[in-house]
């Protein structure tokens, strides 16, 4: 009897380390992958995305002559951020801060990280975490 509470108490430890370890997510970015993430729908809905949910007339109207000198009328914001997993979008940066108006970063920002989620990486047949790099043109 002793013998069955042993191997009870042995399989209910290993189940739960078990589902311990499937709680902890991949944190690992893998930059080398067969298939790079993408926005579902393809171009033309990630588009379609970006004119129903970007809004640059703040950013248009507060453009002095000052700022169109330093950043021009047309600006490129380049965006890098990871998709997961399971598609989510997390640690939106922009990379290039410094060269475009700080309102059209903030609203470049804001945009990206309503973003629905997207088609994740694939290695190996797999899903991953993946870096990827999406620019947003603006004519201000």
């Amino acid at each position: 009897m002793r013998f069955i509470y042993i191997i009870l108490f042995v399989f209910i430890l290993s189940s739960n380390t078990t589902a311990q370890e499937k709680q902890i997510l991949d944190t690992t970015l893998v930059r080398n992958v067969d298939v790079m993430p993408a926005f579902p729908g393809g171009f033309s809905a990630w588009q379609s995305f970006l004119s129903h949910n970007i809004d640059l007339s703040e950013a248009a109207l507060a453009m002095d002559s000052t700022e169109y000198a330093q950043y021009g009328s047309r600006q490129n914001a380049i965006l890098e951020f990871t998709v997961c997993q399971d598609g989510e979008v997390c640690d939106v940066i922009v990379v290039n801060s410094g060269k475009i108006s700080p309102l059209f970063e903030e609203e470049a920002l804001r945009v990206m990280k309503k973003s629905p989620k997207w088609q994740p990486g694939i290695k190996n047949n797999t899903a991953v975490r993946t870096r990827f790099r999406q620019t947003l043109t603006a004519v201000l």
